[in-house]
This record gives C-alpha cells, sequence and structure tokens, in this order.
C-alpha cells in the first residue's frame, strides 16, 4: 500500500533542495554576470522554495484526526497557507517591478550582461523541467492537488525562464542593456499575477464556497434519479481541502413510514456520492411532500440554476 504521507515529504523536500539550489545559483550568478533578469527568476525560484516548505507544513497539519475543536478535520489549513503565501508572494513581485522601473526611468542600466547569465538560465530550464516533471508525478501517485498544483506552477516557472533567455538573446544581439530590467519588470508582473490567482482560488474554499457550480447541477441530477425523492431544494456545499461538504432539503410522500423516509435519504446520499468524486458528506433533510417554503437565505434550488 502506497503510504501517502511519506511520498508528499519526500517529494517536498526534493522540491525543496532543488529550487533552493537552483535560486542561490540564479541569484549569485545574475549578480555577478549583471543580469537583473536572471536575479529576478532567482526570487522566483525562491517563492517555490517557500511554497515547497509550506506544503511540508501542511502535509503533517491536514493528516491529523479531527477532535472537539476541529470537528470537520484541518483540510482548510491548506487555504489558509496559500492564502498567506499568495501575500508574500505578491510583495516580492511587486519589489522586483518598483526596482525594474527605477532602473528604467533613472537610467541605471550598466554594461551587457555577461554570458554565464544565458547559461545559468538553461540549467535553469532544464532543473525546472525535472522538478516539475517528478511532482507532477508523485502528485498523480498519491491524488494530491497540491503536489500537482506545485507541478504546474514549476511548469509556469519554465515559461518565466524560457522568456529570460529570449530576453538575454536580444538583449545580446541589439546591444541594449536596457532590455534586461524590462524582461526582468515583466517577470515581476508575471509574479503579481499569479499571486492574485493563488489567493482568489483559497478564498473560494475559506468563503465556503465552490470552484466548479457545475456540481449543483449534479446533485439535482443524483436526487431525480432516486424513486421517491422530489423538489432538491436550499442546497448548500462547500469545499474541505479537495472534497465535498454537502446538504440538501427533499420531499418524499409524507405518508411514508419513518424507515421508509430514511432509505430514500440513503439512496439520495448513494446516488449523490457515485455521481460526484471526492465527497466528505452528505446531509439530507426529508420533508413531506407539498410543504410550503419560506425564501431562505442560503442554499440554490433547480429554478435558481442554467440547467
Amino acid at each position: 500500500m502506497v503510504d501517502r504521507k511519506k511520498i508528499m515529504l519526500r517529494t517536498s523536500w526534493i522540491s525543496v533542495i532543488g529550487n533552493a539550489l537552483l535560486s542561490l545559483l540564479k541569484v549569485i550568478v545574475g549578480i555577478v554576470a549583471g543580469s537583473m533578469a536572471v536575479v529576478s527568476d532567482g526570487v522566483d525560484s525562491a517563492s517555490d522554495v517557500v511554497t515547497s516548505l509550506i506544503i511540508l507544513l501542511i502535509s503533517s497539519i491536514v493528516s491529523r484526526p479531527p477532535n472537539s475543536k476541529y470537528v470537520y478535520g484541518r483540510e482548510k489549513a491548506e487555504n489558509v497557507a496559500s492564502t498567506v503565501l499568495s501575500f508574500v508572494i505578491f510583495f516580492m513581485g511587486c519589489q522586483i517591478v518598483v526596482t525594474s522601473a527605477e532602473h528604467v526611468i533613472y537610467q541605471k542600466t550598466g554594461e551587457l550582461p555577461s554570458m554565464p547569465a544565458i547559461w545559468v538560465t538553461v540549467a535553469s530550464i532544464a532543473g525546472k523541467l525535472l522538478l516539475s516533471w517528478y511532482q507532477f508525478r508523485q502528485g498523480k501517485r498519491v491524488d494530491s492537488s497540491m503536489l500537482k498544483a506545485n507541478a504546474i506552477n514549476m511548469r509556469n516557472d519554465v515559461i518565466i525562464s524560457g522568456g529570460v533567455l529570449v530576453g538575454l538573446a536580444c538583449t545580446f544581439l541589439l546591444d541594449l542593456p536596457v532590455l534586461d530590467p524590462v524582461i526582468a519588470g515583466l517577470i515581476g508582473l508575471y509574479i503579481v499575477w499569479s499571486a492574485v490567482g493563488i489567493f482568489r482560488s483559497a478564498n473560494v474554499a475559506l468563503m465556503d464556497g465552490v470552484d466548479d457550480t457545475s456540481i449543483y447541477n449534479r446533485i439535482i441530477e443524483a436526487v431525480e434519479r432516486v424513486p421517491g425523492a422530489y423538489h432538491p431544494h436550499r442546497i448548500r456545499s462547500r469545499q474541505i481541502g479537495n472534497q465535498y461538504h454537502i446538504v440538501l432539503d427533499i420531499e418524499a410522500d409524507g405518508r411514508l413510514s419513518l424507515t421508509e423516509a430514511h432509505q430514500i435519504a440513503q439512496d439520495v446520499e448513494n446516488s449523490i456520492k457515485n455521481s460526484i468524486e471526492n465527497t466528505y458528506d452528505i446531509v439530507v433533510h426529508v420533508e413531506p411532500k407539498g410543504s410550503s417554503h419560506c425564501a431562505e437565505k442560503y442554499g440554490i434550488s433547480r429554478n435558481e440554476l442554467k440547467v
């Protein structure tokens, strides 16, 4: 049997060490070679080190069992950590943009970067590709959304390094040192944009929302497949980690016995679980068919969806 926690920890440590070496190499060579773009790329790799360290910490937290204080477990620790990380990455990107703008506006550009800047960028692309492939492979192996997301983040870093490489080549060919801080600024803007995306994604779960609202259509369709279950309404869903917690009301014949009504509710739960993967828990409240309903503040029904 695969030891999920052990694989996640080992994969994260490999990511930490690999990104730390690449970041240190790019920052040192970037400073020595006089390339602000390479230094900025190194700073971006440093953010991957922070990300991997957070995954290490979160892996140990989310695996703890629920208790009287955290009855839903600690899966949302991943979203809290992602929010904190988004602010760190955002301010790193802003600093790069500001520094780059100062170099361009006040004409602080100096000599052309030296050739080592190109070689370290090539090495960075190769290293990032290997790390990304390994992270995604292990993420699929243990079905870890954190590892797969980190792999995609590293794959995006390959694009950044590729842009740096193209920019350096143009800098040498056109003999324009000013292109280097311009490229650094573009990298900074990309980092800021990535931080905003991380924040928006984490914020959905923290506010008890769902990324994929089509889940409500699937819930309604699952209920309608169950004989004796009618009018699914007041449907609420939220994400706990990568799992769904679903609550809904249904109607059934009011002449049924408690045992029969319970069996319909159980059939509804099973139908939803068969339609929606990663279901954490389902709560079904049964009401007599034809009950009058007041306007509800929370939850939705079929007439509020585009089906």
